[in-house]
């Protein structure tokens, strides 16, 4: 394609529920509806009122990360459409999980948060960041300590995500485990989705503020994960090892989603941050070929790894497409040269995923493009939504300001290994980030 011109998705008789969704060309007002459509089902239909931690319902106490995703899909969803129905209660579930330090540590997960559970919460704060949504909110009008500043609600978890990395840096040569408590199953791991969640907090403070400490961990985290094979020569993300057995050496060599996607978000950061290193490009470049190749169809269609095994997905799995449509489509803002791969891969899979929606309820074999195919639950609802919202994303152009008193352009981090101080970094004014949408056909 030349201009920017795509798939729009229309909701075609919504009020028969074995009607799947239709599509329409070049129409985000139709994009628009089927994504109000979807995120309403996953509201509705899993969103507990009652639940005193402004957590969705889940099977388990431990699926308290699924909550923490699920609201970064409904803030993509905010934003791309303003669409304010789900603001409030939002902002009051980031609230009620910031924890006493305003790091995404609150008191009632302390048996159950790990590493990564952390990060998919500290993703809504650092996309509120990016895009100036509104300060969260202080209970009793700020009569309370509070910290309403997305940046400070980063960079606190980005001081617990270094200290942790220091204290776990006895083996593997270096990484965060999977658990930072030591009485919690798996202490003993080291994986992808932890430490790429690391590199892409790193990578994205260090974007929008221009803090060369972020870069430096950013890097860090990069190099340490290539050197243990967690990503591969060939850009595939490995799952995971253990760590205080086997030092690393006997790693789990599953792929999923959600673990490239997390780098590859990282890595389009840093390509920002860098002015357009040739070196991250290639990184960024790699990734999104190695993706297609690992979880796109011959037709460009998404699919997770457990769907090619009888389709035997769980919860967490289901809902990992959400997390690489999500951030594909960000990639392909911040990198122009992947834009038009990822452009034709989202707008088959979104086309394919809507297919599987009928009423509010969608399936996650997007493959089948048919009506509630496989299996349909929390994650496939949040898999679809993103997929179908990030068509808008493409639409739209996110100016890449950095902080007041940051360099411009910030000095370029060299893409090798490095081993920087743990430096608080320093505090700058908020810049203003605006969403501009493209001109384009509507009606």
């Amino acid at each position: 394609m030349g201009k920017v011109s795509r798939i729009g998705l229309a909701t075609a008789a919504l009020a028969s529920v074995s009607t799947a969704y239709t599509l329409a060309a070049d129409n985000d007002v139709t994009i628009k509806d089927t994504a109000s459509q979807i995120a309403k089902g996953l509201f509705d239909t899993y969103y507990d009122p009652a639940a005193t931690t402004g957590q969705f319902k889940q099977p388990e106490s431990w699926f308290w990360w699924l909550s923490g995703t699920a609201w970064n899909g409904l803030l993509d969803y905010t934003l791309l459409t303003n669409d304010t129905t789900y603001k409030k209660p939002l902002l009051d579930a980031i609230y009620k999980n910031v924890g006493e330090n305003f790091d995404f540590v609150p008191a009632s997960q302390a048996s159950w948060e790990a590493n990564d559970d952390q990060a998919y919460w500290v993703y809504n704060a650092l996309t509120a960041m990016e895009y100036s949504f509104d300060p969260l909110p202080c209970p009793g009008g700020g009569s309370s300590p509070c910290e309403t500043d997305w940046v400070k609600l980063g960079s606190n978890a980005f001081d617990r995500f270094v200290s942790r990395w220091n204290a776990d840096a006895g083996t593997c040569g270096g990484g965060l485990k999977w658990q930072f408590t030591p009485s919690a199953k798996g202490y003993d791991y080291k994986n992808s989705v932890t430490n790429g969640g690391f590199f892409q907090t790193a990578a994205r403070l260090a974007r929008y503020t221009g803090n060369q400490t972020y870069a430096d961990w950013a890097i860090k985290v990069w190099d340490w994960s290539t050197s243990v094979g967690f990503v591969t020569s060939d850009f595939r993300v490995i799952d995971g090892a253990g760590d205080e057995k086997f030092n690393c050496t006997q790693p789990d060599k599953n792929e999923w989603t959600y673990n490239s996607a997390t780098y590859m978000m990282g890595a389009a950061n840093m390509y920002a941050f860098t002015g357009g290193d040739k070196v991250w490009e290639q990184r960024v470049q790699g990734l999104v070929n190695t993706a297609k190749k690992q979880f796109f169809t011959q037709d460009g269609i998404m699919r997770e790894a457990c769907e090619n095994n009888g389709n035997r997905c769980n919860t967490d799995n289901t809902s990992f497409k959400s997390s690489l449509a999500r951030w594909m489509a960000r990639t392909a803002i911040l990198v122009p040269s992947v834009k038009q791969t990822i452009t034709d891969l989202l707008e088959k899979s979104a086309t394919a995923a809507a297919k599987t929606c009928s009423g509010s309820t969608c399936g996650n074999l997007w493959t089948a493009a048919a009506p509630s195919a496989g299996k349909q639950d929390f994650g496939t609802q949040l898999s679809a939504l993103e997929i179908v919202q990030s068509l808008l994303v493409l639409d739209a152009t996110l100016k890449l300001a950095t902080a007041a008193g940051a360099a411009q352009p910030p000095t370029p981090a060299q893409p090798s290994a490095s081993s920087p101080a743990a430096a608080q970094p320093t505090e700058s004014a908020k810049p203003q980030i605006k969403f501009v949408k493209s001109v384009h056909k509507t009606s």
